[in-house]
């Protein structure tokens, strides 16, 4: 009988794999011929007693194991008939299977991995996105907080890219003389002041703006080219009055600065507005609505001296990436009221 070297099972002499474990176990004439005592005893006495030489020692040193071993194995040197021992074909197959299941599971476990990384990343896109509810959620945010900056309140009415064409317009103006766009800082906070103190005055310190979509409308694509020539109606307005290709054009515009806002305009600034504003005209000029809703929605104010609503219906439209809403169709939907007058007025200062 035979030993399994890793469970200790006791195995026919034949086995050449554990029943239990799966084990593969060494070749059974190795390891007899391993475990088999010397006949001559005396030889070996002799041996353990001759002087081993230098080079005796290290050629034996030198000679790999395996060589031994695969020597000690042959059925030449071990003077035995070449014999090989039958397999058990079933313990085989088991090992194989479980390897195979193994295999499966990791496999498994790393599309499953894959998996979740692409949810979570649509998750926190969706999140940070907002889709068409985000200039909803932001111009409410920006009412209820008494936000009093023009960059985050345009965000919820206009694209992108007229963002940054404020942004850049206001720093190249900021850089040539500080002490005019501090003038003007003031006067956009004095205004955003007056604003949120009338709201006071008529709902109470505690005012809250918040808002119920009632329903929206995905808009085709006939209801969206609609709204996209409209714009194309606007640029070509904007490209007929204005050329903005031409540099004489901008250094008309900085005279016109000097005298009426106290601004003087290097040339370097005066490039850099050119730039700015073709820019600007460049993504204009490609406007492209990829998405759109037309949503009915129910405004809300709320004080401890007052309340007041509104239903507005108006578009929500998606341009490069931004969601905004859709300032001509807010206009015409928010109708009449306090609340709406207050809104408007809002709006238009903007822009």
């Amino acid at each position: 009988m035979r030993k399994c070297p890793k469970c200790g099972t006791e195995l026919p002499d034949e086995a050449l794999f554990c029943n239990e474990c799966g084990e593969k176990l060494p070749d059974p004439v190795v390891e007899e011929k391993k475990e088999e005592p010397s006949d001559d005893k005396n030889a070996s006495e002799s041996a353990e007693k001759a002087p081993e030489t230098p080079a005796a020692a290290e050629k034996a040193s030198e000679t790999p194991v395996a060589a031994t071993e695969t020597a000690a194995s042959s059925p030449a040197a071990s003077g035995m008939a070449s014999y090989t021992a039958p397999i058990d074909n079933s313990v085989l197959a088991k090992a194989q299977k479980e390897s195979k299941n193994n295999n499966i599971g990791k496999i498994a476990v790393a599309i499953g991995g894959v998996l979740v990384i692409i949810l979570l990343c649509i998750l926190f896109a969706n999140m940070l996105g907002g889709g068409y509810k985000a200039p909803l959620k932001k111009l409410c945010n920006n009412f209820n907080k008494q936000n009093a900056d023009v960059e985050t309140y345009l965000s919820c009415f206009a694209p992108g890219f007229a963002v940054d064409l404020y942004k850049d317009v206001y720093g190249i103006f900021k850089s040539a003389d500080k002490g005019v766009m501090e003038d003007f800082d003031e006067k956009v906070a004095e205004m955003f002041e007056d604003f949120y103190d009338d709201a006071a005055d008529e709902y109470g310190d505690d005012f809250k703006l918040t808002y119920e979509i009632r329903n929206a409308e995905q808009l085709d694509s006939r209801d969206i080219k609609d709204i996209e020539e409209l714009y194309e109606d606007l640029f070509d307005s904007i490209e007929d009055n204005f050329d903005y290709e031409d540099e004489d054009t901008y250094e008309d515009l900085a005279d016109d600065l000097d005298k009426d806002a106290d601004i003087s305009l290097s040339s370097s600034q005066i490039r850099k507005l050119q730039k700015a504003v073709e820019s600007f005209m460049g993504k204009f000029e490609d406007f492209k609505i990829q998405d759109a809703y037309e949503v009915k929605v129910r405004f809300v104010i709320e004080g401890e001296d007052g309340n007041d609503k509104a239903t507005a219906t108006f578009y929500i439209i998606k341009v490069n990436g931004d969601w905004f809403i859709e300032p001509n169709s807010f206009l015409e939907g928010i109708g009449a009221g306090s609340l709406s007058s207050n809104m408007y007025g809002l709006l238009w200062s903007l822009y």
